[in-house]
């Protein structure tokens, strides 16, 4: 067993996993989920976290620096991911971050107790005594009212999957280099696509799958594909190999895949009755009729088992703060409005009501509304149809909630990056991926890298022109039209200016920016550049102006982030509280 620790250790050494924030482990989100569903967890801003399988940190440094007061540990097998990421924890100055080499079997009490465990990415790749040791930890490591995460791959869905990885492991056959097994397992791949008989389940597998093989990034198809261990598993085993650990299901990390009529109103009351009222029963049929590939569970100890409700308590949805951002449709002609939510959700309301809601909702990203807030603002007689409203949008997965608010930054003369952001921004080459305020993976241009590291909350916008314009001057940056680099200084300047502006809107909508400006010492040691000619004419906000000639662009090379997952989008149900 040693030796095959070994050979997983070497492959994600050859092969680093890029390390980025996944948004629905933020302890933040479990509490809320845990709150969602009758239980309290603990308050993250003093809370010690533990991650089981961290890479380089990815996804516990966002949550470092949100809260400086907590603890938060991260173990990983490969060495190099672990040295990376020591390396840019000290660049951050992040003193409550630590980061350990080792297996997840090894853990035990020295380690003391965490509020919240998690572990993504890695149940479904490890060997069985390792899974075996996850659940182990969750349960002996968790404390009274904490929440662990794990997420894994599943059947039904994986079936197909397999055909995919077997063919792809064949030809890979038994090659060294890693880079070379991915080329060679592609190829089999796009024979299989060309030469399957229409009509076969072969054909249909390869359709489905030739995409992601074409175009994935390489390391995930490296370890989703090639790796050697990779062992689905359904639902309802690993609920079973939970409760063995003395553990009980409390929920999914996405909660809109727990609601029946989430999955259309002919099937919700087959489904229902089916189920007995038995919660994890209900979700294995869900998963049956999705065909679901992939997994996101929460945990708690098995004491807490009795106290939870699926029924979604109107007092617990009023303590709850909300946000979302959402996009207008055109009316219909029957009056009916129609918003689209950014996670791809479709509100389509009559009511006057949910519509001022969603403007409100508007009006504050990225930051929170708390619930309380939404109903002291409505009429007298509306409060019901907001709490209805509020629920539905989460269970429909069209907004983001949190038990506590979300704050960040807005665009002012002097915009504000977190200094552990900006840090991390003028690392240079490395795979831990930018993060935003809502604990999700930045992609961002190759101009807002440039001013990530800049905006210490004492430079306006007329500064950042003047640096980028400095860059450009010197070579470190070139101002394009169709591939075609602009000389006239007027154009440039035009260019540069609308481009700045953009970029920090950009910055904000995305909720990059901090509450308040942070004194801190320089992230970077590029100077930020004298202002432009005060004649040239001042930018408006960055959220009114657009370039003066925006087909032109700043080309630097840009760091690849992590693809978000895809919400789902549904309509809203409650299904009946699960047995325990």
């Amino acid at each position: 067993m040693n030796a095959l620790i070994d050979r997983i250790s070497k492959a994600y050494d050859e092969v680093p996993y890029t390390s980025a924030a996944f948004t629905v482990s933020a302890p933040e989100h479990l509490r809320a989920v845990a709150h969602l569903f009758g239980l309290d967890a603990p308050v993250p801003e003093r809370a010690r976290v533990l991650e089981l399988g961290c890479a380089a940190g990815g996804n516990l440094i966002p949550f470092a620096v949100r809260h400086p007061g907590a603890e938060v540990v991260g173990i990983d097998l490969s060495p190099v991911q672990i040295d990376i990421g020591r390396n840019l924890v000290e660049a951050m100055g992040l003193k409550n971050v630590r980061l350990i080499q080792g297996s997840i079997a090894d853990v035990g009490q020295e380690l003391g107790k965490f509020d919240y465990i998690v572990c993504h990415g890695v149940y479904s790749w490890v060997p069985e005594d390792v899974r075996a040791a996850i659940l182990r930890v969750c349960s002996e490591r968790l404390t009274p009212d904490g929440v662990a995460y794990v997420s894994y791959n599943t059947y039904p869905g994986w079936k197909a999957k397999e055909i995919v990885r077997d063919a792809m492991l064949l030809r890979a056959g038994d090659r060294a280099a890693a880079r070379e097994r991915l080329a060679y397992a592609r190829g089999i791949i796009e024979f299989l696509h060309e030469q399957a008989k229409q009509g076969t389940v072969l054909s249909t597998v390869m359709g489905e799958h030739i995409d992601m093989i074409r175009d994935g990034e390489d390391y995930y198809l490296s370890h989703e594909y090639l790796e050697l261990c990779n062992a689905p598993c359904y639902f309802k085993d690993f609920v079973s190999d939970a409760r063995a650990q003395d553990l009980e299901y409390l929920g999914d990390a996405t909660v809109a895949t727990m609601f029946a009529s989430n999955y259309g109103t002919a099937a919700a009351p087959a489904l229902l009755a089916e189920c007995g009222g038995d919660q994890v029963v209900l979700e294995q049929l869900l998963d049956f009729l999705q065909n679901r590939t992939f997994r996101q569970s929460l945990l708690v100890h098995a004491d807490r088992g009795a106290k939870i409700r699926y029924q979604l308590a109107a007092e617990r949805i009023a303590n709850l703060h909300v946000a979302g951002r959402y996009a207008k449709d055109d009316t219909g002609a029957n009056g009916m409005v129609h918003w689209t939510y950014t996670g791809g959700a479709t509100v389509s309301t009559y009511s006057p009501v949910t519509s001022e809601v969603i403007e409100q909702l508007n009006a504050a990203w990225p930051a929170t509304v708390p619930v309380a807030e939404l109903l002291s603002t409505c009429s007298e007689g509306d409060t019901d149809r907001v709490l209805e409203l509020v629920t539905n949008l989460i269970v429909g997965n069209a907004v983001r909630f949190r038990s506590e608010p979300v704050v960040p930054g807005t665009l002012g003369d002097k915009p504000a990056v977190r200094p552990e952001l900006r840090k991390l921004a003028a690392a240079g080459d490395h795979p831990v991926v930018l993060f935003t305020e809502w604990h999700q993976p930045a992609k961002v241009a190759p101009m807002e890298r440039f001013l990530l590291p800049l905006l210490s909350g004492d430079v306006d916008a007329e500064q950042l022109v003047g640096a980028v314009q400095q860059a450009v001057e010197q070579g470190g940056l070139r101002v394009t039209r169709d591939g075609e680099t602009l000389t006239d200084p007027i154009e440039v300047l035009a260019s540069i200016r609308g481009q700045v502006n953009s970029a920090l809107d950009s910055l904000a909508v995305n909720a990059m920016l901090c509450a308040s400006p942070v004194k801190a010492e320089a992230a970077s040691a590029t100077p930020v550049g004298k202002s432009v000619d005060k004649a040239s004419p001042k930018p408006a906000k960055a959220a009114n102006t657009k370039a003066a000639k925006p087909t032109a662009k700043t080309e630097a090379p840009a760091k690849p982030a992590a693809k978000p997952e895809a919400p789902a989008s549904s309509k809203p149900s409650r299904p009946p509280r699960g047995k325990k």
